[in-house]
């Protein structure tokens, strides 16, 4: 049975509008009735996250075996990548060695050249010092030669003078 306060007691308007009603005092068989309902409620709610926890493993399973194809080919192209890259460096490193190869034997190529042009141009001055020294003993001799043609013409002049007489 219910027990219900006087609304006027109060002595407000208000509370006559609301009722309170005081509950009823449970009996064990009630609380054990009620108890047994929440474990069985609990059992259930149990079940339906042990399902849900199974199906969110699986779906974690799942993404971990998909992340790790993934994984596997990224790191197959990573491996591939540097693959390419240590061969195009190993070529680079050959023909930078090459280059370095072909420009010392420039270098002792223009070296070697360059003391030929200089040898041949002491060749070429001494040779020109050579040809000033003849043309000057080739005028000397010229200017002998005349002066010896014109002693030997004065002499033959002479001659011919002295044999009229």
């Amino acid at each position: 049975m219910q027990k219900e306060l006087n609304p006027e007691l109060f002595g407000t308007a208000a509370a006559g509008s609301q009722r309170w009603i005081e509950p009823e005092r449970p009996t064990p068989v009630n609380i054990v009735t009620q108890i047994e309902a929440r474990v069985v409620e609990a059992k259930n709610q149990v079940t339906a996250l042990e399902g849900q926890m199974s199906h969110l493993v699986s779906q974690v399973n799942e993404f971990i075996k998909a992340s790790q194809v993934k994984f596997n080919r990224l790191e197959q192209g990573l491996q591939k990548l540097e693959q390419g890259l240590h061969t195009v460096h190993t070529e680079a490193q050959n023909k930078i060695s090459h280059m370095h190869h072909r420009l010392g034997d420039r270098r002792a190529m223009d070296t070697k050249l360059q003391e030929m042009i200089d040898r041949h141009q002491s060749v070429l001055r001494s040779y020109e010092l050579r040809m000033s020294h003849l043309q000057r003993l080739m005028s000397e001799k010229e200017d002998q030669i005349l002066q010896t043609q014109a002693a030997l013409n004065e002499a033959k002049m002479e001659i011919a003078r002295l044999k009229r007489l």
